[in-house]
């Protein structure tokens, strides 16, 4: 399968971007920010209790697990999204929802979801509820050290499916089944992570 057209400037690093704003290459693109580095303003928590995530030093931030945080703004079955994340201490596991439903069955995760994970382990990109490949020399290669900035590109389009970490592709499916609704969230499974740069732009 051939890869998705991915123009030059979508391989800028995130780390050029200063604080949340986009950069003009981005707005000429169609990304909007999903995130305004100071509230939760179009996120809602779906689970039990008040949740676990906040907005800690410009990044939405969580600790411990359970529940997902719901962008509810627009929903996107076809898109680019971009983010930075981190990994603050050994062992988290977390993960970014698409083409997700907007609930929560017994206070955990979305009864219908696709997910990116975002976990401290060798696996680092792996997708859940599809099948894919995921290249392990390559996520090697890519990672940082725990507690370091890094980032993701997700690009969904129809079934093909490709992962991004830190600029590299790491993963790939064609199984994604296009559907409604089509929410994107974050996960918080367990330990400590954050989250920042957020931007999406949809794909016609």
């Amino acid at each position: 399968m051939t890869r998705l057209a991915t123009p030059l400037l979508f391989l800028i690093p995130l780390s050029t971007v200063s604080g949340q704003e986009l950069s003009q290459q981005e707005k000429d693109a169609g990304f909007v920010r999903m995130f305004n580095g100071k509230d939760l303003t179009g996120w809602m928590y779906l689970g039990k209790g008040d949740g676990t995530f906040s907005v800690k030093d410009g990044a939405i931030h969580y600790k411990g697990g359970g529940g997902w945080l719901c962008y509810t703004v627009k929903e996107y079955p076809d898109f680019e999204l971009r983010c930075d994340f981190q990994l603050i201490k050994k062992g988290g596991d977390g993960g970014i929802f698409f083409r997700a439903s907007k609930d929560s069955p017994g206070g955990g995760w979305p009864s219908m979801r696709y997910e990116l994970q975002v976990k401290d382990y060798a696996e680092q990109g792996r997708l859940w509820g599809l099948p894919y490949k995921l290249d392990k020399d390559q996520v090697a290669k890519a990672r940082k050290k725990l507690g370091e900035w890094e980032s993701y590109r997700l690009i969904v389009q129809g079934e093909r499916v490709e992962v991004y970490l830190n600029d590299v592709l790491i993963n790939t499916s064609d199984a994604a089944k296009r559907r409604m609704p089509a929410y994107l969230g974050l996960q918080a499974e367990g330990g400590e992570q954050a989250f920042k740069n957020l931007r999406v732009r949809a794909i016609k």
